[in-house]
């Protein structure tokens, strides 16, 4: 049918299967059935309009990898970090490119079924003028380089139809192993000639020793993660000026592991465009990535630019997604040379961001310490108890006790471990039984707040005895002296407020609450953290609205502040 385009509309994977419906004007329904789902009678409805030669690329790719996925196993995939990138998203990033010229190279690494390199095509394909374009595709999964291979045909198909030229080169080797030994901070060995580099890298931890991490060992801290070793082999590719456009992570946006890549970025980068996927489960609902995704859109040059651009959608429909111009100051915050990239998705969060840090000092600041449970379960084998029956059980805290507002145990949970025995050998697993605020270190998908604290203030009773912590939960204390308990309430309010949580999800979009990034976060002082425990103490419930109000009102920041702000499923 000529000039009407086959689209899945952003579903992710395509139809092997399409019944067509005529519906009213030019527009044509399409039900899309999935190779995977025919089995489950489900189907997929899409409705297209007439759209421009070379518009179908896409969805034969998607079509193509429907049909790969349905040949592979689940465990295959997971194995080599394999994540497909749905259609809306492919053509979201490849609209980013902000100029193509009549002679256009650009790459794109870590290939899989070459989605993003014929989302690129389609877009030149509708162009006036006939352009000359080179592509370099990486990839190393065998089991898929047929279907790239396909992809790339009809590519060079389409753009010969209108009148461009392709040339494609299909490289079977690592993007991230490819790079000389040279040093990363040395001058380039060869000049960039990638006009943009377009990926959907890998998102896998890696061994510190491994090849890849060795062959960027002046940026990897800790244990790295594959994707950020991408987007740094990428850099090198670029000419001056030239563009990355990567969906990944946004864990490389903070933390301690990623510091020394963000140093090195930020110093060869200017961010242009980022957008925010704020559901974990939407963008890739197929597969387990359980992170906030972004898609980074920056541009090599020295010198960031003074605004940045912040646009963010639900999951992968993002079609509609308008940006906002951000001063570069309020995305890019460097204490201490951390480099950390903020997201403030809503208006209202650069209110947030102004509100919290007029604070004048950080939880460090304050006399507060972060620290991780020491209880790890599977090397605590011989000390873990189903009951507290034994006479030497000492209650054992994880992160299901830890409730908004309240310490709950014991807490009957499968087979989970309630109690901890305290005789020799056990020394180092137990802490003093004193006022303590419990914080969990992960928070579930689900999951509406980031932050979730509670209370540990144990009797007189409860103090004859060690408690233990168990590696999933943070504790704070003091650095000098014990807790009180009217600050162990308003730490605990502070913690559990939308306000805190909202700030903190302007820097994180993590699942983990790392004590790394609580312990420079800004912090009020201690006398108003007890004036706001105090009157917490004096409400007769955990009313979550409450307490938000007395919270608000202590530290001298309108209700309004917050009516704006977005409280989404994590």
């Amino acid at each position: 049918m000529p000039g009407v385009a086959f689209d899945d509309a952003g579903h992710g994977f395509g139809a092997a299967v399409a019944v067509l419906r005529w519906g009213g004007g030019k527009r044509l329904k399409l039900i899309f059935a999935y190779p995977s789902k025919l089995r489950q009678g489900k189907e997929q409805i899409s409705t297209v309009a007439e759209c421009p030669t070379g518009w179908g690329l896409v969805a034969s790719v998607i079509r193509r990898t429907a049909l790969h996925v349905d040949s592979t196993t689940d465990i295959d995939r997971k194995a080599i970090a394999q994540v497909f990138t749905p259609a809306g998203v492919a053509r979201f990033m490849a609209a980013r490119a902000s100029r193509i010229g009549e002679e256009f190279t650009f790459i794109d690494a870590g290939a899989g079924a070459g989605v993003l390199a014929a989302a690129m095509c389609e877009r030149i394909a509708g162009l006036p003028r006939p352009r000359r374009v080179v592509v370099e595709l990486y990839e190393t999964d065998p089991a898929v380089l047929a279907v790239l291979r396909q992809t790339i045909a009809e590519c060079r198909k389409v753009l010969a139809a209108n009148g461009h030229h392709l040339e494609a080169t299909v490289h079977e080797e690592d993007f991230v192993l490819r790079r000389p030994g040279a040093s990363l901070y040395a001058p380039s060995p060869r000049t960039g000639y990638a006009d943009v580099v377009l990926m959907n890298p890998p998102y896998a931890k890696l061994a510190k020793d491994s090849p890849q991490a060795r062959a960027f060992a002046e940026i990897v801290h800790g244990q790295p993660n594959v994707y950020a070793l991408f987007m740094a082999a990428a850099v090198e590719l670029l000419r001056a000026g030239g563009e990355l456009v990567a969906i990944t992570p946004r864990s490389y946006c903070n933390g301690l592991y990623f510091r020394e890549f963000r140093r090195w970025l930020l110093a060869r980068m200017s961010l242009r465009h980022i957008h925010l996927f704020q559901s974990r489960r939407e963008t890739f609902k197929d597969s387990e990535v359980l992170q906030e995704s972004v898609i980074t859109v920056a541009v090599k040059q020295p010198e960031q630019a003074a605004e940045v651009l912040v646009s963010v959608s639900h999951g992968a429909d993002i079609e509609d997604a308008k940006p906002t111009a951000r001063a570069a100051c309020t995305i890019i915050d460097d204490p201490s040379g951390a480099c950390v990239i903020r997201l403030p998705a809503e208006s209202s969060d650069l209110a947030i961001m102004r509100a919290v840090e007029a604070w004048s000092g950080t939880f460090a600041d304050r006399g507060l310490r972060i620290s991780t449970g020491p209880v790890v379960a599977f090397r605590a084998t011989q000390y873990l108890l189903d009951s507290a029956d034994d006479p030497d059980a000492v209650p054992l805290l994880s992160i299901h006790n830890v409730r908004p507002f309240a310490t709950v145990w014991p807490v009957a949970k499968g087979t989970k471990p309630v109690a901890l025995r305290a005789v020799n050998g056990a020394a180092a697993l137990v802490l003093p039984a004193q006022n303590y605020v419990l914080l969990r270190r992960f928070s579930a998908k689900e999951e509406h707040r980031r932050l979730t604290a509670s209370p540990y203030l144990p009797t007189d009773a409860e103090r004859r005895r060690p408690v233990a912590l168990e590696n999933h939960i943070n504790y704070v204390t003091h650095t000098r002296r014990e807790l009180t308990e009217a600050e162990v309430h308003g730490l605990v309010a502070l913690f559990n407020s939308a306000l805190l949580d909202r700030y903190f999800r302007v820097l994180s979009g993590n699942t983990q609450v790392n004590a790394t990034e609580i312990r420079t976060i800004p912090f009020p002082d201690l006398r108003a953290i007890a004036r706001i425990g105090d009157r917490v103490a004096g409400l007769t419930s955990n009313d979550r609205a409450e307490i938000e109000a007395a919270v608000l009102d202590v530290l001298g920041i309108p209700q309004s502040l917050l009516l704006g702000a977005a409280e989404t499923a994590a």
